[in-house]
């Protein structure tokens, strides 16, 4: 056989789904001599069932797709879409007492980012609650410069105070925050 019927006869092949083509290997194999490699009947019927619950959940998931492709052809997108402003602003911490953060919405699938500013006394101690900031055993420590981020759903979740590594409280620090916004209901 000639390379070019070769090539022609395996583009005909790859033309007939899988379970065609397993029951043409299994007519093939069954013409074969005694002695020559022969799988069972129970094999080949197993595997093409396999080959056609292959076929029918491919079939399943692309019609599930299908459904699921809105009206303008725009696709399935497994991703929050892109932000369209952002919030930035720099925020004092009292020195005694620590503060809670502004309210600022945090979009699904956007983080907030808390930075320690770079010019800090002292570092910045992050809770879940005035207690948890003041507390060096139970705060996220950050140095300045530093960047810790939050998919929370406000900033208000979350508390900051300022204090050395021995908890001793540290006037003049600020935190910075940042966050990816979506205005206009977009």
């Amino acid at each position: 056989m000639a390379n070019t019927d070769r090539r022609d006869a395996g583009t005909a092949a790859l033309a007939i789904s899988v379970p065609t083509a397993i029951g043409l290997a299994w007519a093939l194999l069954k013409g074969q001599k005694a002695g020559d490699l022969i799988l069972p009947e129970e094999v080949i019927q197993l595997l093409m069932a396999m080959a056609a619950t292959s076929e029918e959940t491919k079939a399943t998931v692309q019609s599930i797709l299908d459904a699921l492709q809105p009206a303008n052809g725009g696709g399935i997108q497994a991703w929050p879409s892109n932000a369209n402003s952002i919030t930035a602003l720099r925020v004092a911490i009292a020195p005694a007492a620590g503060v809670q953060l502004p309210a600022i919405y945090i979009p699904g699938g956007m983080t907030l980012a808390i930075k320690a500013y770079a010019l800090n006394a002292a570092w910045l101690w992050v809770g879940a609650s005035l207690a948890e900031a003041a507390n060096v055993n139970q705060a996220f420590p950050l140095m300045p410069n530093e960047v810790v981020t939050y998919q929370v759903e406000n900033a208000d979740q979350i508390y900051v105070s300022a204090m050395t590594p021995a908890g001793v409280p540290t006037a003049g620090c600020f935190v910075c925050l940042t966050v990816e916004q979506r205005k206009g209901g977009v």
